[in-house]
């Protein structure tokens, strides 16, 4: 047996020797702030929304589901100003499965509410009723009305770490590669099982998808800048 087949097999003849959480209603937020943020041209999580970084607004509403909250990033004096551990991967340039495996290796929790950090309509009875949608599941993953998966705004129990770590040993990146796993039971959630609206799940990834929202949701600060310095 080779060494990387060895080590695949560790993995799961030995699952046991992941910590287990003490209480399986434990909630870990996770925001993955670790993007290039390419076609914004700065970084997303530092958007200026009334005045306040768009990762701070986010923080806010996931207070009233959990007061455990990381952020997944290589970048730690970015975000230095909000007093939250910041986690790099131990898989670099892996992306968003890298920093979900980096925050499970860290904390020890039953559940991983994993959020990109470019969600400015995220609520938080939405992200309630996803986690007790999660229950008896290894996942519970969004699907807006036109049958795409948000996996980046989603619900991951601790169950998911070895299939997480098999799929990165093998040079797996995308995290809808990995849901596809057989082995992992996965629930789907639609808009009505999961009372959300589509836009609930809006990402911003160009200037023009943030002028679109400060037009039509946010109120205009008057500011012609798109970043928080």
């Amino acid at each position: 047996m080779g060494t990387a087949a060895a080590a695949l097999f560790l993995i799961f003849e030995r699952s046991l020797a992941y910590p287990l959480p003490v209480n399986e209603t434990d909630v870990c937020a996770v925001i993955l702030a670790g993007g290039q943020s390419s076609r914004m041209g700065c970084n997303k999580a530092l958007l200026d929304f009334g005045g306040r970084p768009l990762i701070h607004v986010l923080i806010e509403r996931i207070l009233s589901v959990t007061d455990h909250i990381v952020i997944s990033s290589n970048d730690a004096p970015h975000y230095r100003f909000l007093n939250i551990p910041v986690i790099p991967d131990q898989y670099k340039g892996r992306g968003p499965l890298a920093g979900l495996h980096a925050a499970m290796h860290r904390d020890i929790y039953a559940l991983y509410v994993v959020l990109a950090c470019d969600l400015p309509n995220l609520q938080a009875p939405f992200l309630k009723r996803l986690i007790s949608l999660a229950k008896g599941f290894d996942a519970a993953i969004p699907r807006t009305r036109d049958g795409l998966a948000h996996p980046l705004c989603a619900v991951y129990r601790r169950t998911c770490l070895p299939a997480i770590e098999k799929a990165l040993l093998e040079g797996e990146n995308k995290v809808m590669d990995f849901l596809l796993n057989k082995s992992l039971a996965v629930r789907w959630v639609d808009p009505d099982e999961g009372q959300f609206r589509d836009s609930d799940l809006a990402n911003i990834n160009t200037p023009e998808d943030l002028l679109r929202f400060r037009e039509g949701i946010f109120l205009k600060t008057g500011s012609s800048s798109i970043c928080s310095s």
